[in-house]
């Protein structure tokens, strides 16, 4: 009986003792709980504010972005509105018909601002006055530069304008000044698609209506055509390179001198040299090696219709960061440049040397780390040592040498027993007989002696 009492004792004790325990995980699970709750409540709150100001940081950040965009391109309010650089007297003489046309022929250039002409026409006046056997105008437009020119002295200006909407304007400054203007209805800048045109048709509308009246003279001789103006056009630079190597279009009468403006990127683009990666290409070889060419000044680009467009930037130049900010400048400026083909471009080569050399250009700069002997060794084995004793290694690439090495490269290359024995004009002939060009429908002139 004591040991059933001794032991309910003990058992008692031991619940008591389990109760309390238990009471006191609870209360101890309760307050932990409550506190983990209220860590939770800081740390959101906390986390809240510091996602706005990540917010306010990127919208800050967003801001100085568009600013900087903003000063990077000046004039991108004016680009989004083209007529708004056009005063309200300029207006007024505006066609309604180029006003609806804007921007959708951006290779086509009107001045506007008679401060942007008086300051062009006195940079080119002094040389031009020399020679004015043939004046030429492209695009003149409302004529705001043929009025300077007449006033300069230019005794005559032949317009060339495709817009017969500005006929009218461009007849009021004739009554002015009779017998010193003639209006010709072709945009000269597309010369190219009428010169392919007269091939695939049998035509000869570009000597017979563009060029009527052009005086033929020797190569050597003073310059047969003036052409002044302004022009976007990429493509009108490559046909003037293109009818120079096979004389056609504008250099089948003789040497022209252009005095035109260009927007500042052609000009670094065709005047690169060997640090210019990519851009240095075989057009820009051709281009320095045939023309003489000089910058004369800036005008305004505001002084223009169409207002200038944002460029993207292509591949060539993702890696170029100064050419990009070069590209810049067609936001600001237009150039003022002299450009004219070589007086003793004959005496380098002859005109047909002066094809293959085209096409040696364009076969090795394809790519510009093409090496030198490797390449020329396939054409003429064993030439390596010759190279090499003109200081040239294994390792020089094409993309290395300037435009007169690379012409000198040519006439040693010519010089060699083996350029005639060689398969290098039977390649030129495989590669370029799809070529509708006169000078290259017949090949056996390129193995006949001088």
């Amino acid at each position: 009986m004591l040991r059933r009492r001794l032991l309910f004792a003990i058992t008692s004790c031991f619940s008591e003792r389990n109760i309390i325990n238990v009471y006191c995980l609870i209360s101890s699970y309760n307050n932990l709980h409550g506190h983990l709750k209220e860590t939770k409540c800081i740390n959101t709150m906390q986390m809240e504010e510091e996602t706005k100001k990540v917010k306010l940081n990127d919208e800050e950040k967003t801001k100085q972005h568009t600013k900087r965009k903003k000063i990077t391109v000046p004039n991108k309010q004016h680009v989004s509105d083209p007529t708004q650089s056009i005063n309200s007297d300029m207006s007024n003489v505006c066609p309604k018909e180029y006003m609806k046309s804007l921007g959708i022929n951006t290779d086509v250039l009107q001045l506007i601002d008679e401060e942007a002409a008086a300051k062009y026409v006195s940079l080119i006046i002094k040389d031009l006055l020399k020679n004015t056997c043939f004046v030429a105008e492209i695009n003149p437009g409302f004529g705001i530069v043929t009025k300077r020119l007449l006033e300069a002295g230019v005794p005559l200006i032949h317009l060339y304008e495709a817009r017969k909407d500005f006929h009218p304007i461009l007849e009021k400054i004739q009554s002015i000044y009779p017998d010193r203007m003639n209006v010709r209805n072709f945009n000269l800048v597309n010369i190219g698609q009428l010169l392919y045109r007269d091939r695939h048709t049998g035509g000869n509308q570009v000597q017979e209506n563009v060029l009527q009246n052009v005086e033929n003279k020797k190569w050597e001789d003073e310059s047969c055509m003036q052409i002044v103006g302004a022009t976007n056009s990429s493509a009108f630079f490559r046909h003037l390179i293109n009818s120079l190597i096979f004389q056609t279009s504008l250099m089948s009468n003789g040497r022209p001198v252009f005095y035109i403006m260009i927007p500042p990127s052609f000009w670094h683009k065709y005047t690169c040299d060997i640090s210019n990666g990519k851009i240095y290409t075989s057009l820009k070889v051709m281009f320095q090696t045939m023309f003489h060419y000089e910058h004369l000044g800036t005008v305004d680009r505001k002084a223009f219709l169409p207002s200038a467009r944002q460029k993207k930037t292509s591949s060539k130049h993702k890696y170029n960061s100064t050419f990009d900010e070069k590209l810049r400048e067609d936001y600001k400026h237009m150039y003022v440049i002299k450009l004219e083909p070589r007086s003793d471009l004959y005496s380098l080569l002859t005109k047909k040397d002066w094809i293959v050399f085209w096409y040696f250009v364009r076969h090795h700069m394809r790519k510009r780390s093409n090496r030198l002997i490797p390449d020329l060794e396939k054409w003429a084995p064993g030439c390596g040592i010759k190279l090499i004793a003109k200081n040239y290694t294994i390792f020089t690439q094409f993309g290395d040498l300037t435009p007169t090495q690379i012409l000198e490269v040519f006439k040693e290359f010519k010089s060699w027993p083996e350029y005639r024995e060689s398969y290098f004009l039977g390649s030129m002939g495989d590669s370029l007989s799809t070529f509708n060009e006169p000078a290259l429908l017949d090949f056996k002139f390129l193995q006949m002696d001088e």
